[in-house]
């Protein structure tokens, strides 16, 4: 299981829902199927294309997490099994214009 590690602007993005107690809810689960299996097929995981190294992940239909992992195989895949870094939570549309 790889540990997450989330960055200030996650964590500010974070405090910005915390009055929506289900989307909180929501973000949990995400982040509790990430850290069991980040290829969990419900995250749809998918690399973001206007930044070499972010992935993103479903929190519902609205929003995503970005990520970004922590190692590399030799064969250039990521290593889910490494630390992920948390980089922010927006709006899908946000975020693919602006991942970190």
């Amino acid at each position: 299981m790889p540990q997450l590690t989330p960055t200030k602007l996650f964590i500010k993005d974070l405090e910005q829902f915390r009055s929506n107690k289900v989307l909180l809810k929501k973000i949990t689960k995400a982040l509790g199927l990430l850290e069991a299996d980040p290829l969990y097929p419900g995250l749809h995981l998918e690399r973001i294309i206007n930044d070499t190294s972010a992935w993103s992940a479903r929190v519902d239909g609205r929003y995503r997490l970005s990520l970004d992992p922590g190692g590399y195989l030799p064969a250039g895949n990521p290593d889910w099994s490494a630390e992920i870094l948390l980089l922010r939570i927006l709006d899908h549309d946000d975020l693919y214009k602006s991942p970190r």
